[in-house]
């Protein structure tokens, strides 16, 4: 038997952000709009929503204090105000960091103490405030999953923290939306994407359907992420590489991740990695390490990811750096200056993560610190 969830209702398609008042006025009156600290004023899409939301007499107090990793106490600060103002909803806009502080600020809107008792093992006992997230990016798939990744500052440490009461109400993923990243961003969120698919392809908690989405997210990354990169004004790469954010969260939320996910964590706290440039720096590695566990799994990957025939899982690995070389990543850790004193500390840290219970081959500290000495060799 499996289980599969999904939020309560999913919007995709160009334009779909219009459904915004009528969703909201189903589910409250009074709603925080949860968003980062500029991109969303300077591009006018945080104005556009909450026109949106007025016009469906929603009225909408703006918390626009969302760091690039959501720290505990900002969130507990957006939970504190939501409770003060009588918010009986919240609204998720941006990327990643706004949608996952918005879920967990749904919550602590509700929970008692700090986020960062629950980050640290306490149990999730109630559900949220209604959740609504919209989508700006394409890689996080936020807006999809139950999943809010938190910087516990004390620790210098991102942990994941999920609960199955914490999927978003309704979804929005609007591809117009995703128009204004520049090319950086754009290489950034789509290898996020890609390691979504590719770690929950290959995680031991993949279901039929978790893994026939994700091989669908892997071929559109494959053929659409170079052209949207290279032209951010292509619309239908972009709607594809939506979809393809989009379906790869359908399948991690159901699925689960793998050890990428465990080490990017410490080393996007400890360095200053954005999120997805640190899951692609690292996928060839841990692929390595994976191979004796996955082979035939992992030539899939290549397959997909290729649109040709792989037979070798090393065939998969090289089109993976190829890829990330080609969208102007670069390969590994090597660049970081990263002391051998810090690694032991770094894989360890790296193994916090629940993703890594389902990695497809089991992890120790060892294995974690031989994956990030993979990471660190130098590669032309």
């Amino acid at each position: 038997m499996h289980e599969f969830r999904l939020p309560g209702v999913i919007h995709f398609g160009c334009g779909a952000v219009e459904k915004l008042g009528d969703e909201a006025a189903r589910l409250g009156r009074r709603a925080l709009l949860v968003t980062g600290r500029s991109s969303m004023k300077r591009t006018g899409i945080a104005d556009r929503v909450r026109k949106l939301l007025s016009d469906s007499r929603v009225d909408a107090l703006l918390f626009d204090q969302v760091e690039g990793d959501p720290s505990g106490t900002t969130i507990d600060r957006g939970a504190q105000l939501a409770r003060e103002e009588g918010c009986d909803l919240v609204i998720g806009l941006g990327g990643g960091s706004p949608m996952d502080a918005a879920r967990a600020i749904a919550a602590m809107a509700i929970l008692e103490g700090s986020i960062i008792d629950y980050v640290r093992g306490k149990p999730i006992e109630l559900s949220s405030l209604p959740l609504i997230n919209i989508a700006t990016t394409a890689g996080t798939a936020s807006e999809i999953t139950p999943v809010s990744v938190v910087l516990d500052e004390e620790r210098q440490l991102k942990v994941g923290i999920k609960s199955a009461s914490w999927f978003a109400r309704v979804a929005i993923t609007d591809p117009d939306l995703t128009m204004t990243m520049p090319p950086e961003l754009t290489a950034a969120t789509g290898l996020d994407a890609l390691t979504h698919a590719v770690e929950s392809y290959l995680s031991t908690g993949a279901t039929p359907p978790s893994e026939s989405l994700a091989l669908r997210s892997i071929a559109l990354i494959g053929s659409n992420l170079r052209t949207a990169v290279a032209d951010g004004n292509n619309r239908p790469a972009r709607k594809a590489m939506a979809m393809a954010s989009m379906v790869a969260g359908m399948a991690f939320a159901n699925s689960s991740l793998g050890l990428v996910h465990g080490l990017v964590h410490p080393i996007g706290a400890r360095f200053s990695v954005p999120h997805g440039i640190a899951c692609g720096r690292l996928l060839a590695s841990v692929l390595r390490f994976n191979t004796t566990a996955v082979p035939d799994k992992i030539a899939l990957v290549g397959a997909a990811l290729t649109g040709k025939s792989v037979e070798k899982p090393e065939e998969a690995i090289s089109a993976v750096e190829v890829l990330v070389r080609e969208v102007g990543v670069p390969l590994g850790i090597g660049d970081l200056h990263i002391t051998d004193a810090q690694m032991p500390v770094l894989a360890k840290d790296g193994l916090v993560s629940g993703s890594v219970k389902t990695n497809p081959r089991p992890v120790s500290e060892d294995d974690a610190r031989a994956v990030l000495e993979d990471a660190r060799k130098e590669r032309i």
